[in-house]
Order: C-alpha cells, then sequence, then structure tokens
C-alpha cells in the first residue's frame, strides 16, 4: 500500500502502476469527514494487515483525506425572489483527484476503486463504497475487497497477470459476491429462501 501525500497526477499515477508485477490497481479516496476510514488508514497494525494480504505484486493507494463537499441556497439579490434550490459546491482541491477517476463528487466518497489501464490505454474501473460506521466496519469492508482481489490475482499464472485477465477475473469476482450478499441480506429474516434460491445462482 501506498500513501499519496503529494500532488500528482496520472502521469505519476501510471508510473507508480507501471512497476508492479500485476496488471491491477487499487485506490481508497476518502474526506475529512471520514475518521474511521482515516484511523485504519493511519493505524500501522491495519496497515501492515491489509498490506500483507495484497502482497507485492499489486499496488493500493491512499489519497489523504479530501475536504468535504457541502450544499448551499442559491443566493438572490435584494428585491429578486427565487426557488430555494441547493447547489452542491465542490472544492476546487478534490477535483484533480475525483477527476482521475471520473466521480462526480466528494459524496461519492467513501470509496475503493479498483482499475486498469486497459489495452486502449483507457483507465477502466470498479467502485465500491467503503463503511465509515464504526472503526471496525470501516476496516472490515476495505478488508473484504482487498481479501477477493488478491485470491483472484493468485488464481492467475505469471505469464498472464500482466494482461487484462487480472482486472477481468477480480471483476467478476468482487460483482458475484456483493451480489450474493445483497441477495442474502434481502432475506436475512427467512434464511430457508436464500438456501434454496442461492443453488441456482452463478
Amino acid at each position: 500500500m501506498f500513501p499519496i501525500e503529494k500532488e500528482f497526477g496520472l502521469k505519476e499515477l501510471r508510473s507508480q502502476c507501471d512497476n508492479s508485477t500485476s496488471r491491477i490497481f487499487g485506490f481508497i479516496m476518502y474526506t475529512r469527514r471520514h475518521s474511521y476510514i482515516a484511523r485504519v488508514l493511519e493505524n500501522i497494525h491495519f496497515w501492515n494487515e491489509l498490506d500483507e494480504i495484497s502482497g507485492p505484486r499489486w499496488p493500493i493507494f491512499a489519497v489523504r483525506p479530501l475536504e468535504q463537499g457541502h450544499y448551499q441556497c442559491s443566493n438572490f439579490p435584494p428585491g429578486f425572489m427565487g426557488m430555494m434550490v441547493q447547489t452542491w459546491i465542490e472544492p476546487n482541491e478534490n477535483r484533480k483527484y475525483l477527476d482521475v477517476f471520473s466521480l462526480k463528487e466528494s459524496s461519492d466518497l467513501p470509496c475503493f476503486i479498483v482499475f486498469i489501464w486497459n489495452d486502449n490505454n483507457e483507465i477502466e474501473q470498479i467502485t465500491f463504497k467503503l463503511s465509515n460506521q464504526n472503526q471496525e466496519a470501516a476496516f472490515d469492508s476495505i478488508r473484504e475487497i482487498v481479501s477477493i482481489i488478491s485470491d483472484a490475482e493468485q488464481q492467475i499464472l505469471p505469464a498472464f497477470r500482466k494482461t487484462e485477465s487480472v482486472f477481468r477475473n477480480a471483476k467478476e469476482d468482487l460483482k458475484a459476491h456483493f451480489f450474493h450478499k445483497k441477495i442474502k441480506k434481502s432475506f436475512e429474516y427467512f434464511p430457508y429462501i436464500y438456501d434454496f434460491i442461492s443453488k441456482f445462482l452463478p
């Protein structure tokens, strides 16, 4: 895992990624409002466990906490009337981070972004929301994603780890895992129904 403390852009990020032995990368993005995510990433024991799970072949980047955007009501000149519509105000400082991964605003955070540069030299990604409910939930939400990616990456033969296969396999495993998790949660009060339908799920 790599903390990003200074200014960065696509060029700097790409140079770091090109040095890895597997063609899959992670990026954790959050704001100062996400204190539990921040605590997890600042805790050396949590950091080391995630680093052990991910291993040396694929890097995970953690950006410094961004400033949280906010809603603001429109101001009207004296004597004018208008509808009270709230507008989202995104700090300019955040844009260079959000724009890298085409995220609309900081309200989409905290999130874990799994990405590659594909064969057309374009960023391909899948984004997952992280929990900030408490410190344990924050850590578990990160570890869950990192573990699934690492398992998928380990299944790829070394000769193919520089191909898009790593990202494709990890993406499918992640989607299947969270789909099953969502279905299971929907039937948490009727586990026998989940046990029945799970036999027909991919």
